[in-house]
């Protein structure tokens, strides 16, 4: 049960971190307009992050027909 939480945070923290991302992104190529390199550099390592995490938190599925 508590492998099942986690995925769900993982899932919804990356979902999250990755929209922000997106959203973001469009802004380092505005002329006249300085990045935000450190905000969009922590975003993309909380996704990551995130997905990793979901790779290992993820519920096993167990087949209970047998074949």
């Amino acid at each position: 049960m508590k492998a099942k939480w986690l995925f769900v945070f993982g899932l919804a923290g990356m979902t999250v971190s990755a929209s922000a991302l997106m959203l973001l992104i469009p802004s380092l190529f505005d002329s006249g307009e300085q990045g935000n390199f450190w905000g969009i550099g922590v975003l993309a390592c909380l996704a990551v992050v995130f997905a990793v995490g979901m790779l290992y938190w993820r519920p096993s599925t167990s087949s209970s027909d047998g074949g």
